[in-house]
């Protein structure tokens, strides 16, 4: 692909020169190399030469440029065989800008930034490039701080709207993320998120299984975000219209599929013909998901300052480099091609006071950058980087070491604050992965019938961080919630320790039970004694208070 069609450009022509306006300048310097490449093999390659090329956006920060991806609508109340294609050509143009950014963000965490295709125009030879990626830093921080343990389901509630029995509720839960378990959705829920903590968008496709094997009826795949999106309705309730994915040919044309509620449409792009086949499931199978609601990646608004961190970075070094390699200044002296031979052998050169008191001088021309000063702005600009994507720092903690104290101190809080926020835009899509799920197990005819009838609000997703410091208070808060007669269930989620709290829960059941029973039958025996104790005290034995009188 060429610089032209990789980058979206403007090109201005006129008499003196020629202006490129580049709105992704990622590549900038990169861009402006190729193209002149390309001029040269053109029939004007002679004028190409005289005219001097200028980027009017020199080396800009692409943070003003990427502002999330867009939402792709369509103006059509229905999707049929015969406007089919005409959807998918008002649409793709649209994807296509979500996918090229969605690239230049890949390419930009996998270190292609633009520090190097920087132009240093005085003493180019001194030109280092570093990078330290903290984009990367960010993303797998990102990743691994929220998505580490894996997201199960559990039971949202014992006594609810639909009056589902809560023991049995317990059992299909089991059973449902048995069968995730076995679909792998814990390393491809980790897969999903790299892609939308990068690119701001990720989808997963949830459909009936070619070849039974196993126990789950359904298939988990991790679709491509560069070659999938969807389709929503321009109306006040906006839905889910459609979902398009397609997998690119290698003469240029696109093998689409289209996903609707009702049908699904097979076509290619160069042909524009399709065909339709009835969607059993009676869903669309793919499902968005988004890092946030502006659909921005987890470090894309910290891209000017990582950009602007790299340069400073960049010329440290280049100091350095400029100070080690410094211009030599002869004041009041001449050196021949001897003296000048025997100066870069010997590394010294000899001078002396000429007779009419002149005196030579002989020095590096230097000035070197005060590094105090450097360092702090550098310590500013990784500070506001790290705070602004919410991930803690390095620096050792200033109060006390109990896991409370680290987490409230160096940015944790922070961390943890955007991640509770990520969960509950990460929990819509997840409920709707899981419908899509439900409604296949309803379709599969081998499925048993106690879970045919789980319903979407019996089940919601559990996210854990797998926090086990200050485990003995978080033990000692369980069992008094369970003694004080809160739900085992929602006693062990609300601790976070376990990775699948309903499973805990179910297996810890009757141990549970048997704790709490005795327990019961040792403090309704004390009650009695209790009593009884008491009852003697009150009423003592006649032939005693006889006695005694």
């Amino acid at each position: 692909m060429s610089a032209k069609n990789m980058i979206m450009c403007s090109v201005e022509n006129n008499a003196r020169r020629r202006t490129k306006t580049i709105l992704h300048p990622f590549y900038c310097q990169k861009a402006v190399m190729e193209m002149s490449e390309e001029a040269k093999n053109t029939e004007n390659a002679e004028k190409e030469t005289d005219e001097k090329t200028v980027i009017s956006v020199p080396f800009k920060l692409a943070g003003a440029v990427l502002t999330g991806r867009r939402v792709i609508y369509t103006d059509e109340t229905e999707i049929t065989l015969k406007n089919i294609a005409k959807i998918i050509n008002d649409t793709m143009p649209v994807h296509e800008e979500n996918r090229e950014e969605i690239r230049m963000l890949n390419c930009y965490e996998k270190g292609d930034q633009p520090v190097f295709y920087r132009v240093k125009d005085i003493r180019p030879e001194i030109n280092v490039k570093a990078n330290a990626n903290y984009a990367t830093q960010i993303k797998t921080f990102k990743v691994g701080y929220e998505f580490g343990s894996p997201i199960t389901f559990v039971q949202r509630g014992k006594q609810d709207y639909r009056k589902s029995d809560s023991t049995q509720d317990d059992l299909r839960i089991a059973k449902l993320n048995e069968m995730f378990f076995e679909q792998k959705k814990q390393s491809k829920d980790v897969k999903l998120a790299e892609d939308f903590k990068v690119g701001g968008l990720g989808y997963m496709m949830a459909y009936p299984k070619k070849k039974k094997k196993g126990i789950s009826p359904f298939d988990l795949i991790v679709l491509n975000p560069m070659n999938t999106y969807v389709i929503r309705y321009n109306d006040a309730y906006q839905e889910k219209a459609a979902a398009v994915t397609y997998i690119p040919k290698k003469d240029g044309s696109k093998k689409i599929t289209v996903y609707t509620d009702e049908w699904i449409f097979e076509g290619e792009s160069f042909t524009g013909k399709y065909r339709k086949t009835a969607n059993q499931i009676g869903i669309i199978p793919i499902v968005e998901f988004v890092n946030n609601y502006n659909r921005q990646g987890c470090f894309e608004t910290v891209i000017p300052l990582m950009d602007a961190l790299n340069i400073t970075n960049s010329d440290r070094v280049n100091d350095v480099v400029q100070y080690v390699q410094s211009i030599l200044w002869l004041h009041n002296c001449k050196v021949d091609e001897d003296q000048k031979q025997e100066l870069v052998n010997g590394g010294f050169i000899q001078t002396k006071t000429t007779a009419d008191g002149r005196e030579a001088k002989v020095t590096y021309v230097t000035s070197p950058l005060n590094q105090g000063e450097v360092q702090t702005l550098v310590d500013y600009m990784y500070n506001q980087i790290l705070e602004i994507a919410g991930v803690p720092g390095r620096e050792a903690s200033t109060g006390g070491n109990t896991g409370s104290a680290i987490l409230l101190s160096n940015g944790w809080q922070i961390a943890e604050t955007q991640a509770k926020a990520m969960e509950l835009i990460f929990g819509d899509a997840e409920t709707e992965l899981l419908e899509v799920v439900l409604e296949i197990i309803k379709n599969t005819p081998d499925m048993p019938d106690d879970l045919k009838t789980l319903g979407l609000s019996d089940v919601m997703p559990k996210f854990s961080r797998n926090k086990t410091y200050e485990l003995t208070s978080r033990v000692n808060s369980m069992v008094t919630m369970i003694n004080a007669g809160i739900d085992p269930n929602k006693a062990i989620s609300v601790v976070d320790i376990f990775d699948d709290s309903q499973q805990v829960a179910i297996d810890s059941l009757e141990r549970i039970n048997q704790i709490l029973f005795q327990k019961k039958s040792e403090d309704t025996t004390s009650e009695n004694l209790l009593e009884n104790t008491d009852e003697k005290i009150e009423n003592p034995p006649r032939d005693r208070v006889r006695g005694e009188e």
